[in-house]
């Protein structure tokens, strides 16, 4: 189950990039980048490709939702590459829910700053209704995750209290991160095979 990327499609996506025009994004510092850089920067350096051969690089990244999964650039033996896959899944699932704690949370702390008669009832924040979840959002491992998110923000939108909201959403991202890659790959295992 190999998917490393060919030379090929490299060089392809490297031509696409070169040629299409530059997207201005500006970053927390406030200074422009391209959106090749931006994409390079999201591209996993050897240092991290190196703690994913160890195992290591959920752990030991720094901000690594905001990375691309290292362990899509090893290769092995089949079930190695079995491993790398449901690694990246899992990478690829927090990366995607940890983004959207962030947002629950940041939504129970703006509900809490109004005042009592024009809050929205927490049951609507933890029953999902409030963001339009439905039944069918919380099925799968996708929806343990969401369902997750909704729990702890229940808990981190403290976070939001006296911080700039960027600094505050990393926290929320960093504690979601730390819960969500330490789940079990058998629930990508059971969800995927």
């Amino acid at each position: 189950m190999s998917f490393n990327l060919t030379i090929t499609s490299r060089v392809a996506l490297a031509v696409f990039l070169l040629g299409t025009a530059a997207v201005s994004v500006a970053d927390e510092g406030g200074a422009a980048k391209s959106g090749l850089d931006w994409l390079m920067d999201m591209y996993p350096k050897p240092h991290e490709i190196e703690l994913a051969r160890q195992g290591l690089a959920e752990a030991k990244i720094e901000k690594p939702w905001e990375r691309s999964c290292p362990y899509r650039e090893l290769s092995g033996t089949a079930e190695q590459e079995d491993e790398f896959f449901y690694r990246c899944k899992r990478w690829d699932d927090c990366t995607s829910i940890s983004g959207v704690a962030s947002i629950y949370s940041e939504a129970y702390f703006q509900n809490h700053q109004r005042e009592p008669q024009q809050q929205v009832p927490w049951e609507l924040f933890r029953d999902g209704s409030i963001f339009l979840l439905e039944a069918h959002d919380f099925e799968g491992i996708t929806g343990h995750l969401r369902q997750h998110a909704l729990k702890s923000a229940g808990d981190t939108w403290q976070f939001f209290e006296g911080r700039a909201p960027v600094e505050a959403s990393d926290m929320v991202e960093a504690t979601y991160w730390q819960w969500c890659s330490a789940e079990p790959l058998t629930l990508w295992k059971a969800e995927y095979e």
